[in-house]
């Protein structure tokens, strides 16, 4: 990775050193230095708001965002959104506890809210894209020789995922992986006519008739063909499983989509840590630019 796509701890003293600059970065993010009056608006000592030298008008560019009556410092709201960046892997609301110097509530609030201001885009995907699903979670216990294998299968979450060959990927929490919901996931996600690669369910083949597609065998120990298979959609699920045992140990159903949104996050901005962090950024103050 070259120094151009790299955003260190050095980087981030230097753009966002204070609360003030973190201040005046989210004014010029959402609103004009110029005033409708003819004056400039500048930044008041010691609030975070920013006056016009001319009306005395005031704004607070946090009002509308996630920092918004937030006692904890901007310069530290922006190293937690730093670290959540970096994390590819996860981040926990304890380790972000340690790092930052805060409480736990705090810690686990500003995760929160970063993590909830993470909506996947509408776009669909198109091309080559890999589809596959997958149960996550859940602590019923099947019983011997899986006498209870169904309900302890009803226990557990059910995570459906499309990924564009070499592009973005969407995913999302479904109730089950019936015929109905993988068209709706599929019809909703990718583009009529891309070259769709599933294993071989036949869960699939109503949504087949819109798509080219092509599938590899998994029970007949096929795993690749050609270029039919679906690698990069499994490893995905295998990232995700790995990052949730080993850094967040127990996710609530409640919360799960906004941990696979952020997962979904770092995989559509892999390339470069600078883009990520100001993709992170834009994410974050969009509601307030939507508004």
């Amino acid at each position: 990775m070259s120094k151009e796509t790299k955003y260190s701890v050095r980087n981030l003293k230097h753009d966002f050193p204070n609360d003030e600059a973190c201040t005046e970065f989210i004014f010029d993010t959402l609103h004009s230095r110029t005033c409708s009056c003819g004056g400039a608006y500048k930044l008041i000592k010691g609030r975070r708001q920013l006056q016009c030298s001319k009306c005395r008008y005031q704004i607070a560019p946090t009002v509308g965002t996630i920092f918004h009556k937030s006692a904890t410092p901007l310069n530290l709201w922006f190293h937690a959104i730093f670290i959540f960046s970096n994390a590819k892997s996860g981040i926990s609301a304890k380790e972000m506890e340690r790092q930052l110097g805060v409480t736990y509530k705090c810690a686990w609030r500003i995760l929160n809210l970063i993590r909830t201001a993470l909506k996947q885009q509408n776009g669909k995907l198109q091309g080559e894209v890999e589809t596959d699903s997958t149960y996550f979670g859940g602590r019923y216990p099947s019983g011997k020789y899986n006498k209870h294998q169904k309900a302890a299968i009803a226990d557990k979450s059910v995570l459906m995922a499309a990924i564009e060959r070499k592009g973005d990927m969407k995913a999302e929490v479904t109730p089950d992986i019936k015929a109905q919901t993988i068209t709706g996931f599929v019809e909703k996600n990718v583009e009529q006519g891309s070259r769709l690669l599933t294993d071989a369910s036949r869960n699939y083949e109503q949504v087949a008739k819109g798509y080219d597609r092509h599938m590899i065998d998994h029970h007949r120990g096929v795993y690749v063909r050609g270029d039919v298979h679906i690698n990069n959609v499994e490893t995905f699920w295998a990232h995700i499983k790995r990052s949730i045992k080993g850094t967040h140990k127990v996710i609530s159903k409640k919360y799960l989509q906004s941990y696979l949104d952020g997962f979904v996050f770092h995989y559509n901005n892999r390339r470069n840590d600078n883009a990520r962090f100001a993709a992170l950024l834009g994410a974050l103050l969009r509601p307030a630019i939507q508004s």
